[in-house]
């Protein structure tokens, strides 16, 4: 993973989910400009090992409840089924670890998103409610 810049930013806006996955989450030139309001926000691209950009995440303490979240992820459709989300997961906790210490991870997604939950839930992420709008919010203790 490698920070946004100025140099990558306009790869990572040309990511796109699948279209049954539009949904879910937000383009990434909103989650972008979005983290640009947040001062804790790490707003992150998802390479490869070959050096190829496959996805997008963006994580940081949120500035209202003073939690850690993963605010998005995303992998690219072209690129999903190869591992590189649950390979971007283990990365962005050890990152959060490394600055929050043991303190709970949040991570938010829809109700209908079957491969979030599972991946998360298989990641350790225990489900702790549910909105009215159907958003999920998950814990990592």
């Amino acid at each position: 993973m490698r920070p946004i810049t100025a140099a990558n930013w306009q790869e990572c806006i040309n990511l796109r989910v699948a279209a049954d996955q539009t949904g879910f989450v937000p383009g990434n030139l909103y989650s972008i400009a979005e983290a640009q309001f947040y001062p804790d926000a790490c707003s992150q691209a998802i390479y490869s090992e070959a050096g190829q950009m496959v996805g997008y995440a963006l994580w940081g303490r949120d500035d209202e409840t003073h939690q850690w979240k993963i605010f998005r992820i995303m992998v690219d459709a072209a690129h999903q089924g190869h591992g590189y989300g649950r390979a971007a997961m283990h990365q962005l906790i050890d990152a959060i670890r490394q600055r929050a210490g043991a303190q709970p991870i949040l991570i938010c997604y829809k109700a209908d998103n079957a491969v979030a939950q599972s991946l998360y839930a298989s990641l350790g992420f225990v489900e702790q409610s549910i909105d009215e709008r159907g958003k999920v919010t998950a814990q990592l203790a």
